[in-house]
């Protein structure tokens, strides 16, 4: 899909190009979405240099300023905790010479007034020492609340990169790592837990026919209506541009094959209104494909065999489930229908 459109607009097949249209026909970044609609809505080529502009904007640019952010305001906690540290070493070292002193004194004192010298000096030096203690208790509970604050926004970076910002659902990167969260420990446990892949039918006739912005409002209704029918342990993903990954722990083949059907009954009825009309799209459909582990079988496999259930779904006529065969279909993906 990515290759026509580097012809149509300007045929710069770079790197840099790949990438700003593969995430905007996969639906990743909806703000570069935004952007190069604006660049290519006057049906002139783009030049290789707005692409890589684009690419620096939105792909390079969206991590690496949340991530400078991150340094900066660490590097800044430090320096203050390090002035406020170096200060209280030092007073607490003045503290303990005017300690040993008085000690040295104390043993030549013949007067009262020589004892009195002796209290008022021990007096300062330890309201000092106190004071810089407050102010050392004052700068740790400070610190503690911007430790806090970055570790936020530090969760939230990492967790954007876990999901997938269309739809809200985890990416590939972000199922893969709660699926090691729930079967690393035991394995054995995968067995026992359907695989569905669905895929929105005659996808690109939506966005043939409606645009990409359209097309991205039914990803994000299909993506509402897998949601609300998991739960639980339920795992959902967005696994391509309009597939999605469900993983259903502890869920025996009827119950995966009855989840299935319950997601594409719920789709069947969405209808979604073109922006600035009063025209309904109706009859979205999605085709599901189920598949049961196999012993010692790893995800990737149980994928391409619920992958292959998926494509004999589309050959029957879309719009339905289907079981995956033991083994998976040889370039099931090559041949089928959309």
């Amino acid at each position: 899909m990515v290759l026509p459109r580097l012809a149509q607009h300007g045929g710069h097949y770079a790197p840099t190009a790949y990438s700003v249209w593969y995430e905007h026909m996969a639906g990743l970044n909806p703000g570069l979405s935004q952007a190069l609609q604006a660049v290519i809505g006057n049906g002139e080529p783009v030049e290789l240099a707005e692409l890589e502009k684009l690419f620096a904007q939105h792909v390079i640019g969206r991590d690496a300023a949340a991530m400078e952010q991150l340094q900066k305001d660490l590097g800044e906690l430090l320096h203050r905790i390090a002035g406020v540290a170096s200060s209280c070493g030092e007073g607490a070292a003045r503290h303990a010479e005017s300690l040993a002193q008085a000690e040295r004194e104390l043993a030549g004192v013949q007067d009262v007034q020589s004892l009195s010298r002796i209290v008022r000096a021990l007096v300062e030096t330890t309201a000092e020492a106190r004071k810089h203690s407050e102010q050392l208790q004052v700068e740790v509970a400070m610190s503690r609340s911007t430790v806090q604050q970055l570790r936020e926004h530090l969760g939230a970076l990492q967790n954007e990169a876990l999901k997938d910002p269309l739809t809200g659902l985890l990416n590939r990167r972000g199922l893969e790592r709660e699926f090691q969260r729930a079967f690393e420990a035991a394995p054995a446990d995968f067995e026992g837990c359907g695989v569905l892949i669905a895929d929105i039918d005659h996808f690109k006739r939506i966005n043939d026919n409606y645009g990409h912005l359209f097309g991205d409002q039914v990803i994000r209704a299909a993506a509402q209506s897998i949601s609300g029918a998991v739960k639980g342990r339920d795992l959902v993903a967005r696994w391509g541009g309009e597939e999605f990954l469900i993983l259903l722990p502890d869920t025996p083949r009827n119950g995966a094959m009855t989840l299935a059907e319950q997601v594409r009954a719920a789709f069947a009825k969405v209808r979604i209104r073109r922006a600035g009309s009063d025209e309904y799209l109706e009859k979205l459909t999605l085709s599901l494909g189920v598949a049961m582990p196999l012993q010692g079988e790893s995800l990737e496999k149980a994928i391409a065999r619920a992958d292959a259930a998926l494509y004999k779904a589309k050959y029957a006529g879309r719009n339905r489930v289907s079981m995956a065969d033991i083994e998976p279909l040889p370039a099931a993906r090559q041949q089928a229908p959309r």
